[in-house]
């Protein structure tokens, strides 16, 4: 009986030293996001916030959809039947991060250009760096794989595929247009409000031409 509510004090000290460790590193983090996102001239703390959050939903959306679609995409590739109530979970996660994404990405974009081009910048550049390690890596995998001859299982292939083209997409979609610096994952959605402007000037135009 010591020896087990030693144990359980034990795993209790451990948890209640992560439930307050977790929140301190996450205190840090969002901290040393702060710090470079004030530097940039007309930044305001409240918005700094709010993009910071806007653009870690949208992490999560992406990584909903992810946990949603591969799945899916590598079962019907490889011939797997899944379930009924299977593939309609992953319809409903897939979804789910669909909404978060495009609700934060156009929440995101009712923030002032000066607060959220860090965190908007640090956004973007991490999903680059994952779209290229995804494909480096499993390129490489693929490579070995073929080294040691063509495997004999039927479909070998597809989960290579799958992830090379995943981490494509993510590079694809990060990229920044010439002469541009949104990205796809920027422009998503617009604001109502900064398409009234355009059509505005484009009646005008119309006007003047007559």
């Amino acid at each position: 009986m010591a020896d087990a509510s030693l144990f359980t004090a034990m795993f209790g000290f451990v948890s209640v030293f992560y439930g307050i460790l977790v929140p301190l590193l996450l205190l840090q983090s969002l901290t040393l996001l702060f710090i470079p996102s004030m530097m940039k001239n007309g930044a305001q703390p409240r918005k700094v916030g709010e993009a910071i959050f806007c653009y870690l939903m949208q992490s999560l959306g992406i990584l909903l959809m992810t946990a949603g679609a591969l799945p899916t995409l590598v079962s019907v590739l490889a011939g797997v039947e899944l379930a009924g109530t299977t593939y309609f979970t992953l319809l409903v996660i897939f979804a789910a991060g669909g909404i978060l994404f495009l609700w934060h990405d156009n929440a995101v974009h009712a923030i002032d250009e000066a607060s959220r081009a860090v965190p908007g910048a640090i956004f973007l550049i991490m999903f680059k760096i994952i779209g290229y390690a995804i494909v480096l890596l499993w390129v490489l995998s693929l490579i070995t794989t073929l080294m040691n001859g063509i495997p004999e299982d039927a479909g070998w292939w597809i989960m290579p595929l799958v992830m090379i083209l995943y981490g494509l997409l993510l590079a694809w979609c990060t990229r920044s247009d010439a002469g541009s610096n949104q990205s796809v994952f920027q422009s998503i959605t617009v604001n109502s409000s900064s398409l009234q402007p355009a059509k505005k000037n484009a009646i005008a135009a119309k006007r003047r031409k007559r």
